[in-house]
């Protein structure tokens, strides 16, 4: 981040600058796939992230199907029976979900941003997700989750 503050000073020229080491973080996407998951199927995936804690602007998928960002594996794990339409309880470590039966890809812009961050012990560049597939017809399928967001801790 650079930026200017005027005040008066002894010299005369009222400016001071400074800049911010590394400079302002970029948006950047980041993605991971579920093997091959029947329909109506879940599976659990590790998303990589930019950073420990991140501003998420946007979700992707690109097949119909439902899913829901944690901050840790635990919460994942002790998520896992509640339904979709069904309120996550406050501080359940669940980020955010999504759900389309649209055939095709689907972007979900967050607005406002999310915050998410990884609440491991030791904090890493990973969040946890489950994706459930909505595909309209029996088979099975891949499903692609990928994330754009904004570095906030490194």
């Amino acid at each position: 981040m650079v930026g200017q503050v005027n005040f008066l000073r002894s010299d005369g020229s009222g400016v001071l600058s400074w800049a911010a080491a590394g400079g302002l973080a970029s948006r950047t996407t980041t993605s991971a796939s579920t093997g091959s998951i029947a329909q109506t199927a879940s599976a659990n995936i590790t998303i990589p992230t930019p950073g420990k804690s991140f501003s998420l602007l946007k979700v992707a998928i690109d097949a119909p199907a439902y899913v829901i960002l944690y901050t840790d594996s635990t919460s994942r794990s002790n998520d896992a029976s509640r339904s979709e339409g069904t309120d996550p309880a406050p501080g359940s470590g669940v980020l955010t979900e999504v759900s389309t039966t649209t055939s095709g890809a689907s972007t979900f812009l967050m607005t406002p941003a999310v915050i998410g961050w990884n609440n491991d012990s030791t904090p890493a560049n990973q969040i946890y997700a489950k994706v459930v597939n909505k595909r309209a017809t029996s088979g099975s399928n891949t499903i692609t989750v990928t994330l754009t967001s904004v570095t906030l801790e490194l």
